[in-house]
């Protein structure tokens, strides 16, 4: 089992990186094997999908465990999935090392009190919820216990209608340094449009947060959700590198960008 500890470490900035949802064995397959041929070491796997119209792609539920053992076992890549329901904590655990809760589920106090209730007390990753302040979200937090949870800020809902929500890095910044917690983005969610994505990563790295949460998929436009705001694993390679360049200024050292380690 891992801890906080492993993923989130001084100088060291933490890549999460797949498809906005696992689709089927050889699309998830595909992208982990690609995505760890660069150095990723967490692979974003969403089994299941919030969405706003029923008719929307839900995701392929439990269905898609043994998929992610096999990535698990074979490319040895530590996976996040999202959990929408406290029943989905069980079925998971010998599987999933980061369960994350989203934002439209950051006050489901159930889902927060039955992860702060585990026993073998995985990181949980936090979303901030799209109208939620940092307090609210802070408060969240402490339903799971502090001391386990990474927080990820994924765009707040403004006044603005020209992307999807707007990469709030004032709130992330005061949850990292006013309250002393290890923060994420999420640059896809916040945009919603993948020619936004490269420029919003690199001032989430340039920001001094902890890492970076980025959907990545080979076809996007044939994506099952949210296809415009996935980049593909090329563009992707790009980012990594400026995101590496900016880091090391940052931490004035000469290393490769630096991924969690087990």
């Amino acid at each position: 089992m891992i801890e906080r500890q492993d993923l989130i470490k001084n100088g060291k900035f933490l890549i999460i990186a797949g498809p906005c949802a696992v689709e089927s064995e050889e699309q998830a397959y595909s992208v982990a094997t690609t995505l760890r041929e660069m150095g990723v070491q967490v692979f974003r796997s969403a089994l299941w999908k919030p969405r706003s119209s029923k008719d929307s792609f839900q995701g392929v539920g439990l269905a898609g465990l043994p998929w992610l053992r096999r990535i698990k076992e074979d490319l040895g890549m530590l996976i996040a999935t999202e959990f929408v329901d406290k029943d989905q904590i069980n079925p998971t655990r010998e599987i999933v090392d980061v369960p994350w809760v989203g934002s439209r589920n950051m006050q489901n106090f159930e889902l927060l009190k039955a992860l702060g209730d585990e026993t073998d007390q995985r990181p949980v990753m936090l979303k901030r919820g799209v109208a939620s302040t940092v307090k609210e979200w802070l408060q969240s937090a402490d339903y799971i216990g502090r001391e386990r949870v990474i927080l990820c800020e994924r765009g707040v809902r403004t006044g603005t209608d020209s992307t999807r929500y707007t990469l709030d890095l004032n709130g992330a910044l005061v949850a990292k340094h006013d309250h002393n917690m290890p923060v994420l983005a999420d640059p896809s969610h916040a945009a919603g449009r993948r020619d936004l994505i490269p420029n919003l990563s690199l001032a989430i790295a340039a920001s001094g947060l902890d890492g970076i949460i980025i959907e990545v998929h080979k076809n996007p436009d044939q994506a099952l959700c949210d296809g415009p705001q996935q980049i593909t694993p090329e563009t992707f390679r790009e980012v990594l590198g400026q995101i590496g360049a900016i880091h090391r200024v940052l931490n004035a050292q000469s290393d490769e960008v630096l991924m969690a380690q087990r």
